[in-house]
């Protein structure tokens, strides 16, 4: 039998790993945390999130911000008060928005430079956005008194109403739909709730006609939406979602974005983030 020398181990093991690199290898789902003067120029806290394979996007209620996967801020853009929930569909940016210039969505292309403003009807003002099945959900305004039903307006993929609809989410909701995200024909709301119904879930997953499958008790109402591809778990029944936390101290703005696995068996949000 012929002897492998060294060498040629070494080499073997080489293209092994560069093989195993070009398909992308095993993504270790780490917390990405910003610096702490990432939100310098904006205000409020974080209204939503979403992201593609190449970069994070993250709304302030006055700004656009578009980070790397390393944290690092790539470009921002300031935006006419109040900025919501964004989503990634089609290769473009859609930021919900409800403001004296424009109740709507804000249509940017990815390098964050605006495309138009987009009036909506039926909506007054927006809150939540998602797109699946060539659909827009978008959450429109509701009283900051407690309440159960919550409106959805469904637009096609050129933004005409097809239908709007009250989600009753059997908890009680200060203000509209907050944060929306999207998986195989399944919606993930997200909502505020107050200190009297602290216990109750702060989110519900929905079918597309938007009827209520079950409540996921994970807060996403400062931005929450599906992983891309690359950044999945290995288990195809367990999609992986990027979620926001925000933290406000002595000063300091804080955002960090961790990794949640959700269970459809359970409806449960398993933390995914390695500490």
């Amino acid at each position: 039998m012929r002897r492998i020398n060294a060498t040629a181990v070494a080499i073997i093991f080489l293209v092994g790993v560069v093989s195993q690199l070009a398909l992308g290898g095993d993504f270790v789902p780490r917390a990405i945390e910003p610096k702490p003067d990432a939100f310098a120029d904006g205000l409020g806290h974080v209204q939503g999130i979403c992201c593609d394979e190449d970069a994070i996007y993250a709304i302030l209620a006055n700004r656009i911000y578009k980070f790397d996967w390393e944290g690092k801020v790539v470009k921002s853009e300031p935006v006419v008060f109040h900025a919501g929930d964004p989503c990634v569909a089609n290769g473009k940016l859609y930021v919900s928005m409800s403001s004296e210039d424009q109740n709507g969505v804000y249509e940017y292309d990815l390098e964050l430079n605006l495309l138009r403003k987009i009036k909506l009807e039926g909506a007054s003002g927006t809150d939540g956005i998602a797109f699946l099945d060539g659909k827009f959900y978008v959450g429109g305004p509701s009283d900051a008194k407690a309440h159960l039903d919550n409106l959805i307006c469904v637009y096609d993929s050129d933004f005409k109403l097809v239908e709007q609809k009250l989600v009753n989410y059997d908890t009680p909701t200060n203000y509209g739909t907050q944060s929306i995200a999207a998986w195989n024909g399944k919606l993930f709301l997200a909502f505020y709730i107050d200190d009297a119904t602290k216990g109750s879930s702060p989110s519900v997953c929905c079918d597309a006609e938007l009827n209520v499958l079950g409540k996921t008790f994970l807060d996403g109402s400062t931005g929450w939406c599906l992983a891309p591809e690359s950044k999945q778990s290995n288990d195809p029944e367990k999609p992986r979602f990027l979620v926001c936390r925000w933290s406000q101290a002595d000063g300091k703005r804080l955002a960090k974005f961790v990794w949640f696995d959700f269970d459809p068996k359970t409806m449960k949000f398993e933390d995914a983030t390695v500490k």
